[in-house]
């Protein structure tokens, strides 16, 4: 089976749930879920999805999260479109790792199913930096 087409295991499914729980208490629901097109991902995405009641059409895939690079996921985020203030990205170490350590050198690693919140003190994502970002939440199994 090939890498992007593996699935979620029992204990992933697990956790996800878990993290997502631990969100909807903190009343940490994002506008819009963005996830990579690998099944594990859009498997973690719709268990986010559901326990914190993101609409169906604020769920989207993008080919781009699967296996991108550290530099191209910054981009990717200074790309988002600016009508939605609160995004989850799920997708792949070790990108997502090197972003968050980036913006909070304290982060060493995000394990898998571990969710992070950072807040920009900007209107416009593509202002958005490693200097400006607060971290405001941090979840892991």
């Amino acid at each position: 089976m090939s890498d992007i087409d593996r699935t979620l295991h029992e204990t992933g499914v697990v956790e996800a749930y878990d993290i997502a729980h631990k969100m909807f208490q903190l009343h940490e629901a994002p506008q819009i879920i963005i996830s990579s097109t690998a099944s594990r991902a859009i498997g973690t995405a719709l268990i986010f999805q559901r326990v914190l009641n993101v609409p169906d059409q604020m769920l989207q895939l993008s080919g781009k999260l699967y296996a991108i690079d550290h530099n191209d996921l910054y981009e990717f985020v200074a790309s988002l479109d600016d009508r939605y203030h609160s995004v989850m990205l799920v997708g792949h170490n070790p990108s997502f790792s090197w972003l968050a350590s980036k913006m909070d050198p304290s982060i060493i690693h995000m394990p898998t199913a571990s969710a992070i919140k950072f807040e920009f003190e900007v209107e416009k994502w593509r202002h958005s930096s490693y200097i400006n970002a607060h971290q405001k939440m941090f979840l892991f199994p």
